[in-house]
């Protein structure tokens, strides 16, 4: 093939990235403006109450959102201050971005995936689907993990220490929307280890032995990720991110092990065949 040939593959590949990546914006920009402009509300209706979302941009369902993290994982005795007339307005548009990523999620992935399988083998192309919903599965139930039990504790403990100092504990509410974000953000991305670990292995790139080798560069790694997205970046945090993520790469080697094998049965019943 010569070189106008290649370069109107690329082109075409270059084409098709640019649809993907634009219909990831549009889901993602229609979530943001609901987030932004609508709040939840609820009507009565025979004894029954029914959700409905009504046009309110300052208590919008980014706000509530807020509002119920806040009430979930801040102890008694935190404060929320805003230092500057922009942090409230900067807080909720975070927060509103969140969710809208969140919610984006599927269709990011069938994106992705539609982009992909074009170039993929029939067993690539399983080997990657078997991996999209346990994907998924894992970055919310990370995500949730380190809202829900994580990130209470980690609060408690500041707190006691703020008590230990004898300080006020203040909190503004960008600070407390950015370590928040960042922190399920990290616990969403740490679930997804043992998948990442799975589709090598599934592929034959990378052997679970291999990855049994390497654990004590994983425990380094992990060390790592949990400094880069510990907020604050405290000796505690880092470590309350990077433990669970060790944990993760020993059940990826498991995991690993078992699609090796599963690889290998198939190729035996290919044979006999």
């Amino acid at each position: 093939m010569d070189t106008e040939g290649y370069v109107r593959i690329f082109l075409s590949h270059l084409d098709e990235l640019r649809r993907r990546v634009i219909n990831i914006f549009k889901a993602f920009a229609l979530f943001f403006i609901i987030f932004l402009i609508f709040d939840v509300r609820y009507v009565s209706f025979f004894g029954f109450h029914f959700p409905f979302i009504y046009p309110d941009i300052y208590t919008n369902i980014g706000a509530q959102f807020l509002t119920a993290i806040e009430a979930h994982v801040l102890p008694a005795g935190y404060n929320i201050l805003t230092l500057n007339p922009t942090d409230g307005v900067v807080a909720d548009f975070y927060s509103c971005m969140f969710l809208a990523i969140v919610f984006s999620i599927p269709v990011i992935v069938d994106q992705i995936a539609k982009f992909l399988t074009p170039g993929l083998k029939k067993k690539e192309l399983q080997a990657l689907k078997s991996v999209v919903v346990p994907g998924s599965l894992l970055f919310f139930a990370g995500s949730f993990v380190g809202i829900w039990i994580f990130l209470p504790e980690l609060f408690r403990i500041f707190l006691n220490y703020d008590i230990g100092l004898s300080v006020q504990p203040y909190l503004s509410i960008r600070s407390f929307v950015n370590f928040v974000l960042i922190y399920v953000l990290g616990f969403g991305l740490s679930f997804e280890v043992p998948v990442f670990m799975v589709m090598l292995s599934r592929f034959g790139i990378v052997t679970a032995d291999y990855w049994a080798s390497k654990w004590r560069y994983a425990v380094v790694g992990a060390l790592i990720f949990g400094l880069i997205f510990s907020p604050g970046v405290t000796g505690f945090t880092m470590m309350a991110l990077a433990i669970p993520i060790i944990i993760l790469y020993f059940g990826g080697i498991y995991f690993a092990r078992r699609a090796e094998r599963k690889v290998a049965q198939e190729q035996a019943v290919v044979v006999e065949a």
